[in-house]
């Protein structure tokens, strides 16, 4: 019995300090900083912060915020929330931050750990639990999951962090096609595999639909094995009445958004192939780490990395060793069904979704045919969800070497490929970036019904103005004309609200005059604000 104890503790202890080392890799900057730092820029996290702090306010009843489906922004266009992830899935762990009294920003700073902790948690739980992987092992395995270069590469856009949801999808599956799992157990693990997709597509549609294509892709791949087939049909004779009454449930939980979606895709239409075709991956992409890499930066300068359009989108690296030890390690446990599987669903991946000489890309098809693929843009994203299958596959690799005898040279390998995804993070000051808003909110008074910002200089982007418009109106509680998302409505043309010269205020002039009219907007119910940039 005390064995049994010190065994736990020594399992609890290292997972734990596995936990700390995967969010130092992944926040390092935020953390070491006292969290005066933010990770990424002040585009899409300040937007993915504001429609968490949206969300906050709707529940707790301030009036402004009384109908999720209309923030107030884009002054007075309706379900401008449907134009981009809601994040209803996670937005829970940053209410729970509010609802102890963090500010709005450390509440930020607190679900961002937050995200990358479940990861973590999740990934150990479905290593160990769902594959029967060693401890050792399945904590490796895990801090690549959370902090893969794929994902850090990509915290730019916080509505890609959590994928929690998706391990325990998974896990679910696995334990649902093991023969031993009978009808009565089936239905609380039928209930965890709809729960967790109808929740990853509420916190954000692309691991959402990505989730339901690999099940899809999965379901279909089975079928070409024959004892893969055999396991399939078992299962579904077994659990197919409980994953058909969860399903229903499932469907009527996503019904809102479903509703939303469609009613936004009638405003603003849906996107063209020719905006998807510049972040296809190309062969080039799934060995770039991009230029903040601690091992591989100085590789940036390689033409053919420099070729890659829209670069930023196509760092899928994960390093050499990395890549090499997590293909190996699923190849020695193709045995294993479930493996062998993963294994194919991997390379029908990257043959699927990559960019061939001539401009053939497969994906082309999937776009025009599979429901809901029309909406992923950014398809290079997909090599964030490819950390599923290398975090398997090294954590095999691992267990292996174990197995083995070679833990000296398991561990050495294991801190190998870690520090491969070391990675040196953008981030910006939460405090600047709050003074800015602030400068912008002094200016709207308590006469103002909306208001519109548009600074006469400055030294930013636009869409960083927008933003800090759209935060003056929660400071101030006052909807703004401004606005920033993954699409705008139909006849706004504000994107840049700059008046630094003659030609500039005359554009934004005319379109604001034409967005009040068309919207009829009185001329005096919009304050606008004139003046120039904090810095």
């Amino acid at each position: 019995m005390q064995t049994g104890v010190s065994e736990r503790t020594r399992f609890v202890l290292f997972a734990l300090a596995g936990g700390v080392l995967a969010l130092l890799l992944a926040h390092h900057p935020v953390l070491l900083s006292g969290f005066r730092l933010v990770q990424g820029d002040e585009g899409d996290v300040r937007f993915n912060h504001y429609v968490l702090e949206h969300g906050w306010r709707f529940i707790s009843g301030d009036a402004l915020h009384a109908r999720f489906w209309d923030p107030p922004m884009f002054h007075p266009e309706p379900n401008v929330a449907a134009y981009s992830d809601v994040l209803l899935g996670v937005a829970p762990f940053y209410w729970l931050w509010r609802l102890l009294g963090l500010s709005e920003d450390m509440s930020w700073q607190a679900w961002s750990l937050t995200m990358s902790a479940l990861n973590y948690a999740a990934a150990v739980w479905l290593l160990m639990r769902g594959l029967g992987l060693r401890a050792g092992p399945a904590v490796v395995g895990a801090v690549l999951f959370t902090a893969g270069a794929p994902r850090i590469n990509q915290l730019n856009h916080p509505q890609l962090t959590g994928q929690f949801f998706t391990l325990l999808a998974l896990g679910a599956v696995l334990v649902l096609l093991r023969p031993e799992t009978d009808r009565r157990r089936g239905v609380a693990w039928s209930a965890l595999l709809v729960g967790s997709f109808v929740a990853q597509l509420y916190a954000g549609f692309y691991w959402g639909w990505f989730l339901f294509f690999f099940l899809l892709l999965g379901f279909l791949l089975a079928l070409d094995f024959g004892d893969t087939r055999r396991t399939l049909f078992e299962s579904l004779r077994r659990h197919l009445p409980a994953l058909a009454a969860f399903g229903v449930v499932g469907l009527a939980l996503l019904a809102p958004l479903v509703l939303h979606s469609r009613q936004a895709i009638g405003t603003v239409g849906l996107r063209d192939f020719a905006e998807v075709t510049p972040m296809v991956p190309r062969v080039w992409s799934w060995f770039y780490v991009g230029p903040k890499s601690w091992l591989y930066g100085w590789t940036n300068d390689f033409r053919r990395f420099q070729r890659l359009p829209l670069g930023w989108e196509h760092q899928l690296g994960m390093g050499f060793v990395t890549t090499v030890l997590a293909v190996v390690g699923l190849w020695q446990a193709r045995a294993r069904p479930a493996v062998r599987m993963l294994l194919v669903m991997w390379i029908v991946t990257v043959l699927l979704v990559s960019f061939y000489p001539g401009g053939l890309v497969p994906w082309k098809l999937v776009f025009k045919a599979v429901p809901g693929a029309a909406a992923i843009r950014a398809l290079a994203r997909i090599g964030v969800w490819m950390l599923i299958p290398a975090s398997i596959g090294l954590a095999f690799f691992l267990q292996r070497q174990v197995q083995q005898g070679r833990v000296a040279l398991a561990a050495g390998l294991g801190a190998l490929c870690l520090l491969e995804q070391g990675l040196s993070i953008s981030t910006y000051d939460r405090f600047e970036s709050r003074a800015d808003v602030d400068a912008v909110a002094s200016r709207v008074g308590p006469e103002c019904q909306s208001f519109f910002y548009a600074p006469t200089s400055g030294g930013d982007e636009g869409w960083k103005y927008q933003l800090d418009a759209v935060w003056a109106s929660v400071t101030r509680d006052v909807p703004t004309v401004n606005g920033y998302s993954g699409n705008a409505p139909r006849g706004w043309k504000l994107h840049d609200a700059r008046r630094f010269d003659a030609t500039s205020a005359e554009h934004v002039d005319r379109e604001l005059a034409a967005w009040m009219e068309a919207n009829s907007l009185a001329p005096g119910s919009v304050c606008r604000i004139e003046v120039p940039a904090r810095k």
